[in-house]
């Protein structure tokens, strides 16, 4: 690298950094993060393809982290890291601009090193600023760490365009590309073009070549032999897979769990948009949301037209015996590698992108194009540049190119701010913190299983809870896990459904887990795996906290005023991790992020617990039911509160009413005054919080029944309701009641 070179790599890391570093959070993000990091922490196995390159980075910085930075949190130190690799990939992307347009200068053009550098720096912070990889470079994930793999590779290949008889840089390449498939796969859609462009145009010997190249790559993918090493020496449950045997670890390597070279394993009718639909989402996405304008795409349009079609004195310019000028085969390279990314990932991926989250979830793997074509447009701000007078380009575009990521910066920095964020810190801890010593936890959510894992691995919260991952209990190979799992029994390999060919080799159905486990407290997070009519017949789940107790069935009914009163101190330890009125907002988080599920999973949650109190405290033969009532209906008010859609669901006012309606028929005395532990403001259960103001409470919930059932009856949606008729028959006799009733006085 050249002064000039250096200078903007070193000015966009810089500066990269120093943002990143300021919008990071010390919590750990949603997605893979928690798990990703908790591997790390006690060097695990994560999920395939296992991503040893990571762990160890992992395990390398939280343990300097234990040592020397105590005060910082695991999440931290590996945010901080993921910042330092996403800043330098911007770096890289300022320098690979710098040197394909020095490359693509022409020998009587007059030098003007500081246009070069103001359009690689603006190129590379353009990059860095934007929202995509704004996101994914200050927190814990891969993307990361394979956003500065795709980076070095397209400098390492500008490298070798300028030396084609470099040995040095053949193996420094295809190092580089060997190590980058130890931490995201996807890194073999650039692999691919760029190892048969040096195949195709280096100078030295083809035999020589082929033999130092296969030896480099397999150099950097050797890594995964961590893989097998790792489980045999660290062995934890809640590792993923069984790697120590040759077939475990092919089949880990290949991703055969999810299904090889997919990203969803639940595929199907729901994935029904085409190649050129998913290619056309991803332009619409780069140029609407990843610039800070549209009309940045002209300078993409300009790169690609500059290296695609050079100005004919170029060819008489050559500075080696390649065919064409080193600028023009790297940026033609980076072209192709782009084309070839996007039909090649849209061909594979099956994720559908009706769902919000899961075009999220797909959204990530655009970075890897992104950086492509933030690379074209450097390019293209150098080829504006040049269309300018001397004068106007060294004093006005600096300027230009200072403002352009300055803007970006500005538009996208609030959303981009995570420094405060602190969601699934508090949501792992609202779930571990309400159980009982010594629980069982079974999670069915990837959300709450890498939060709850980082939280326990990595901060030792409640390590005395057993947690399992039911989609891992699923997997013929958890038979080699079983043993981790300290006091518990597996009647069978793996968990499966009932009366099936799994079943009948050795699996097991999930009651026939609790049948072998009858003395554990468990708790489950999520929905089963399978449908098993045994467990609906003999099990019942009790809403607790964000979590259900699951216990025997019983033919009477507890006291409810026990239920009731667990229950609420449960929530009451939720409340003190998330603040009701400190939910995420959909504002700055909406449906396609992690952190809007965490409010869903709470307003859902309440809801659950509030139905299910309700319901046991109609159907108990108890007298004193009055509290559970009240409370249930203040509860779904405050639900209705947190999510307008509620106000418009025909069960939510169906629920309100009957709560309402069996409060005026109560024959207690006295109306209880509901504990808010939610903190809530003036709203429909403002008489509920604070008590009657005076002695006719049942006229108060009268009212609130009669709105209740009204607005119920009016919706449209509520005659799909099996109980509509009874309600609206019901109505109709009390309201015309209470209007004959002043005649008769």
């Amino acid at each position: 690298m050249g002064l000039n070179c250096t200078f903007a790599f070193f000015t966009t890391t810089a500066i990269a950094l120093a943002v990143y570093l300021q919008t990071a959070s010390d919590s750990i993000a949603g997605g893979d993060a928690g798990e990703l990091v908790a591997e790390g922490c006690n060097l695990g196995v994560a999920h395939p393809p296992g991503y040893p390159l990571y762990t160890v980075i992992v395990y390398f910085i939280t343990s300097l982290g234990k040592h020397y930075l105590q005060n910082l949190s695991p999440a931290y130190l590996v945010n901080a890291t993921s910042c330092l690799f996403g800043s330098i990939a911007s770096g890289l992307v300022a320098a690979t601009v710098y040197e394909i347009s020095t490359n693509l200068r022409l020998e009587d053009e007059k030098d003007q090193p500081i246009v070069r550098q103001s359009s690689s720096i603006a190129a590379g912070l353009l990059c860095a600023f934007s929202p995509l990889l704004w996101q994914y470079n200050t927190s814990a994930e891969v993307f990361a760490l394979h956003n500065l793999f795709v980076a070095s590779i397209a400098f390492a290949l500008t490298k070798y365009n300028q030396q084609k008889n470099s040995l040095r840089m053949v193996v420094i390449g295809a190092y580089l590309c060997g190590l980058s498939l130890t931490n995201q796969h996807t890194a073999i859609l650039l692999v691919v073009p760029v190892a048969a462009w040096v195949l195709f145009s280096s100078t030295i010997e083809r035999k020589k070549l082929i033999v130092i190249s296969v030896v480099s790559f397999f150099a950097g993918i050797s890594c995964y032999v961590l893989l097998p090493i790792l489980e045999t020496m660290y062995p934890h449950a809640g590792s993923w897979g069984n790697v120590k045997t040759m077939r475990g670890f092919i089949r880990h390597f290949l991703r055969k769990d999810y299904g090889t070279l997919q990203l969803w394993s639940g595929g199907g009718d729901n994935a029904t948009e085409d190649m050129i639909t998913r290619t056309l989402s991803w332009v619409a996405d780069f140029a609407m949301h990843q610039l800070c304008h549209p009309a940045l795409m002209l300078f993409l349009v300009l790169g690609c037209t500059r290296v695609c079609f050079p100005n004919k004195r170029n060819k008489r310019n050559v500075k080696s015996r390649t065919i064409v000028h080193s600028g023009i085969a790297t940026g033609r390279v980076i072209i192709a590698s782009l084309i070839f990314y996007l039909v090649a990932f849209h061909s594979l991926s099956n994720l559908p992108l009706s769902n919000s989250l899961l075009f999220a979830v797909h959204q990530r793997f655009w970075m890897h194009p992104n950086i492509l074509c933030f690379i074209l447009v450097g390019v293209g701000f150098d080829t504006a540049a040049r269309k300018m007078p001397p004068m106007a380009a060294t004093r006005l575009l600096p300027i230009i190119m200072v403002a352009i990521p300055l803007v970006t910066c500005t538009l996208n920095f609030e959303a981009s701010d995570q420094s405060e964020n602190q969601v699934f810190r508090g949501y792992a801890s609202s779930i571990l913190e309400t159980l009982p010593p010594q629980s069982l936890l079974l999670i069915n959510y990837d959300m709450t299983f890498t939060s709850v894992r980082y939280m326990q691995e990595c901060e030792g919260l409640r390590d005395d809870v057993q947690t399992i991952n039911l989609s891992m209990m699923t997997y013929p190979w958890f038979k080699e896990k079983q043993h981790l799992h300290h006091g518990l029994q597996f009647p069978g390999s793996h968990y499966t459904k009932g009366n099936t060919v799994a079943w009948l080799n050795g699996g097991f159905t999930f009651a026939e887990f609790l049948d072998a486990n009858p003395d554990h407290n468990i708790y489950i997070a999520g929905r089963l795996s399978h449908e098993d009519p045994s467990y609906v017949e003999q099990y019942e789940e009790k809403p607790h906290g964000l979590v259900r107790h699951i216990t025997r069935r019983s033919s009477s009914i507890g006291p409810v005023e026990e239920y009731r009163n667990s229950s609420l101190h449960a929530w009451q330890t939720v409340t003190k991790h998330l603040p009701p009125n400190n939910l995420p907002s959909e504002t700055k988080y909406p449906q396609s992020t992690w952190e809007w599920t965490v409010k869903k999973e709470f307003v859902d949650h309440l809801v659950s617990r509030s139905t299910y109190l309700l319901d046991i405290a109609l159907r108990s033969p108890q007298a004193q039911v009055l509290p559970s009532i009240a409370e249930a209906a203040a509860w779904l008010e405050v639900a209705t509160s947190l999510d307008e859609k509620l106000d418009n669901s025909p069960s939510m006012k169906k629920n309100l009413g009957l709560a309402y309606m069996n409060i005026v028929r109560s024959n207690e005395n006295h109306f209880p005054i509901v504990e808010d532990i939610f903190g809530s403001t003036h709203n429909e259960t403002e008489h509920v919080w604070v008590g009657p103001n005076d002695e006719d409470w049942k006229a108060w919930a009268t009212k609130q029944w009669q709105r209740s059932w009204g607005e119920f009856l009016d919706m449209s949606s509520a005659r799909e309701e099996a109980d509509y008729q009874s309600v609206k028959q019901i109505y109709d006799t009390v309201m015309k009641s209470s209007r004959e009733r002043p005649h008769q006085k």
